[in-house]
Order: structure tokens, then sequence, then C-alpha cells
């Protein structure tokens, strides 16, 4: 078992949340900071958008040039992660913010 460079004893969707909470801007750095696997992740992350914690927020119409991998919403392992099959049009990078609880 790898130990996880950011050890705090949290589960998944805690760690997620604090390296968004801290301004980490992009899934695969939230993977790298939190050792979680990158599909993990992408489920902590749509878990809590589903949840009402974040909220997915597009940012500019369209996709990237340079597609996916470059893509601020693609997922951790450089594949979409806004739920289009791939780069095209009407979809792009989407910013993810804390909600309030209510």
């Amino acid at each position: 078992m790898t130990e996880s460079p950011h050890p705090s004893g949290a589960g998944p969707l805690r760690q997620v949340l604090e390296r968004i909470g801290e301004g980490v801007r992009d899934r695969r750095e939230v993977s790298i900071r939190t050792g979680l696997a990158p599909d993990v992740v992408d489920s902590a992350i749509e878990t809590l958008t589903r949840m009402g914690v974040l909220a997915a927020t597009p940012l500019g119409s369209g996709c990237p040039d340079q597609g996916c991998g470059s893509c601020g919403s693609g997922r951790a392992d450089a594949s979409p992660g806004c739920g289009a099959p791939g780069p095209g049009p009407g979809r792009g990078p989407v910013a993810l913010t804390l909600t309030r609880r209510r």
C-alpha cells in the first residue's frame, strides 16, 4: 500500500474537498497531492457536485485546442471530465467552487 503524500486519516471525499479548498486547480493535481488514484478523485468530485458541496460553472465556450489533457475539467487521466466523448463544440472547462451548506 502506498502512503498518501497528504496523510490526514480522512476519506477520499474529505481529502479532495480539502485540496480544492486550498486552491488546487485541477483533478490531476488533486490526485498528486492526495495520493488518490485518478478515478477515485473523479468519483469524489462527481459525488461532491451531486451533493451540492461543489458547483460546476462553465468558464468558456468550447474545448481547448490541445484537447482534454490541457482542460481544467479534464480528468486526472487526461480523458474528458465534462461528460463529452472527446473535444467538441459546446463543451469546455468548468470552475469547481465550494458552496455553503444551508
